[in-house]
């Protein structure tokens, strides 16, 4: 199969998250009171349980598309709404159709995760499949689903561990659109080193640091630069600045000379190993 399926009683701890948990629970709660409804699972709460859902009904062997929330129609690129399962494109179809036969027959709520070409790379779908029996051979399936993207966690941490200093800031412009200064929005441990710098980022800008408060990384915001990046290199005083800029910030990325000498401290911090 192209998903990753668990059947039963529980859902992984490690990988569910707060409304998964409580729709779990609030699925196991109905159906032990002999509550269950679409409408009394699903009602208002906290959690954005309905644009992340899809209400399936049986047809035979089959299902159809009865509901598809905002947010599955954004990820999809299209609203099924009325089509059978069996009728789509998605590649994986097959493999989802065995599930929730298996989910239908067995009144058992399945966990699930997939990739698919219509995610972006490294992205993972993972959901609920709750059923609800309305009569005798009609189930109605809730199939709450999650966009899952693990990239910010690991960006988060190869900045924080990279070798070069490096700050990202966001620009403070004049009236003509000159980038002539930043607020700093995210600064790695090397950078923190470099420039001897402890305290919060909360309210501060390049050139209040004293390492960079001379130094000129001045452009111009139009045009803009869309998706791509642009790079130019400025000199420090003691090291030089890859200054690269993005479309809404812009990143410092601090590196010793050429010389093949260490390069001085700055205020006290540990010196840069010559690149």
């Amino acid at each position: 199969m192209a998903i990753e399926v668990f059947h039963g009683a529980s859902i992984p701890k490690e990988l569910s998250s707060a409304a998964m948990e409580f729709l779990w629970a609030k699925w196991r709660t109905l159906s032990a009171t002999k509550a269950l409804t679409l409408q009394r699972l699903t009602e208002e709460s906290t959690h954005p349980l309905r644009d992340n859902s899809i209400f399936m009904t049986s047809v035979g062997d089959d299902f159809v598309h009865l509901y598809v929330g905002q947010a599955v129609q954004d990820a999809l690129g299209a609203n099924p709404t009325g089509q059978l399962l069996s009728a789509g494109t998605n590649p994986i179809a097959r493999d989802l159709l065995e599930l929730y036969r298996h989910t239908a027959k067995n009144l058992v709520p399945s966990f699930v995760r997939t990739t698919g070409p219509r995610l972006s790379d490294g992205d993972i779908w993972q959901g609920l499949v709750l059923p609800i029996r309305l009569t005798e051979g009609v189930v109605v399936l809730v199939c709450y689903l999650e966009q899952v993207s693990h990239h910010r966690e690991v960006y988060e941490y190869l900045f924080q561990n990279a070798p070069d200093a490096m700050v990202v800031a966001s620009p403070i412009c004049n009236d003509v659109g000159d980038a002539l200064d930043g607020w700093v929005v995210m600064i790695n441990d090397a950078a923190r080193r470099l420039l001897n710098f402890r305290d919060s980022i909360a309210n501060l800008r390049l050139k209040q640091l004293p390492a960079l408060a001379s130094v000129d990384f001045s452009f111009k915001l139009h045009p803009p630069v869309g998706t791509g990046k642009s790079v130019r290199t400025v000199a420090g005083p003691d090291f030089r600045i890859d200054v690269i800029r993005f479309a809404n910030v812009f990143a410092l990325v601090m590196r010793g000379d050429h010389s093949g000498s260490q390069q001085p401290r700055v205020d006290g911090a540990p010196a840069l190993a010559p690149i």
